[in-house]
């Protein structure tokens, strides 16, 4: 039987990771490129993205047959979202040399959770944004995720925005001065909260660039600042509040069940996972918290295999 080929995506606020592979698992093209989430950074940007991604696996392969195409993307979450970016990736893929079989397009953590392989489980995401969902009995529940104009509470913007509003009310002198007012100015190379003013509201200062902030909060917390203690426990009580409340509306009943945790917040704030880890086996002795290994794109390309083995025992 000839190789099959399945690409997968994994494309967030701050990051895109395309990767192509036979089914075998050869990896024959992976790169990473800018955030894709079309709400975030504009759909002309996501455009460019794609386009320019399939563009430089064109100059990598011959022009393959790709007989699944996933990609699972952060910010679908209405139809209408869904209609916008099937408009984007149909036109990236017109201007590609690869011809495509199936073209999924899904949100990326229920690509995520369903590349796992397992059912009864729950994902629990904190990257620049945070969402959770729930597959249990074949149905798919789902909490937060509702952008970070209104929502993504406990996320590296949620933190990001709490670290900056803190930093600049210490300098007005309504809150604590705070040990993360050095950290950030230094990470940005600026020498006053003046500066740093300027820098947050210049043009071309992105989402992903204030949910940068978030990368000093462990450091601060293991300094002891009581502010960034503070920011951190809220963040807890957030996503902890998100995943209750997901599992409540998933129909969970008290039985074993895995809550994956992933995305770059749970895996670089060590504290942050203790607390939420702690809060919830209090309310939820039976859930196990396992933080995901892999990194998201294994599951995608997973839910690209399990689709095309699915699609082949239809037929």
């Amino acid at each position: 039987m000839s190789n099959r080929y399945v690409l997968a995506v994994d494309g967030g606020a701050s990051k895109t990771v395309m990767t192509i592979r036979s089914t075998d698992g050869r990896e024959l093209f992976t790169a990473t490129s800018t955030g894709s989430n079309y709400q975030a950074v504009g759909i002309g940007n996501v455009q460019h993205v794609f386009t320019g991604l399939l563009r430089s696996a064109a100059a990598h392969l011959p022009s393959l047959f790709i007989d699944v195409a996933i990609f699972a993307l952060s910010g679908i979450d209405t139809d209408q979202d869904k209609k916008i970016i099937e408009e984007i990736i149909e036109e990236s893929i017109a201007r590609s040399p690869f011809t495509f079989g199936q073209v999924l397009i899904e949100n990326d953590v229920e690509a995520t959770l369903k590349g796992l392989g397992k059912s009864d489980i729950s994902l629990l995401i904190s990257g620049t944004g945070a969402i959770c969902y729930s597959l249990m009995n074949d149905k798919i529940s789902r909490g937060g995720g509702w952008g970070h104009r209104i929502g993504d509470e406990g996320s590296g913007y949620w933190i990001g925005k709490h670290i900056a509003k803190a930093i600049f009310r210490a300098a007005d002198g309504r809150n604590k001065p705070t040990i993360l007012t050095e950290l950030v100015l230094a990470g940005h190379h600026v020498h006053s909260t003046d500066e740093l003013f300027n820098l947050i509201y210049s043009a071309d200062y992105t989402n992903a660039r204030l949910a940068s902030f978030s990368s000093y909060l462990q450091q601060a917390v293991e300094m002891g600042d009581a502010v960034a203690q503070k920011i951190m426990q809220k963040a807890a009580d957030e996503l902890v509040l998100l995943a209750a409340t997901t599992l409540k509306n998933a129909g969970y009943a008290n039985n074993e069940h895995t809550l994956f945790l992933n995305g770059g917040i749970l895996k670089n704030n060590p504290g942050l996972v203790e607390l939420i880890t702690a809060q919830l086996h209090k309310t939820h002795p039976n859930i196990t918290l396992k933080l995901c290994e892999e990194k998201p794109i294994e599951a995608i390309f997973n839910r690209g295999i399990r689709e095309l083995n699915g699609a082949q025992s239809v037929k």
